[in-house]
């Protein structure tokens, strides 16, 4: 019984990093898509790394500090801002 136990625990925390890596693809995926399609509609070509920085940005915000989408994005929207000069 203990080994059974421990088997299925030590599964779920090997599970867990690969769910949260996942998690983080699909947000900053997601967060590509729409920035790319969003910077097609202005006319204008993001600066180099720009879309990756702020997208992963969102990711972390969600995940790891428990942010909302609107509280992810707005933070890392400024912080992309100023970092690009835009």
């Amino acid at each position: 019984m203990l080994r059974l136990f421990l088997l299925v625990a030590s599964t779920a925390l090997v599970a867990a990093p690969a769910q949260a890596n996942m998690m983080q693809q699909i947000i900053v995926g997601k967060c590509s898509s729409a920035m790319q399609a969003d910077f097609q509609k202005s006319g204008k070509t993001p600066p180099a790394g720009m879309v990756n920085d702020t997208c992963s940005c969102v990711a972390d915000g969600m995940l790891k500090k428990g942010q909302s989408l609107d509280q992810a994005k707005t933070t890392c929207v400024k912080q992309s801002t100023a970092k690009y000069n835009l």
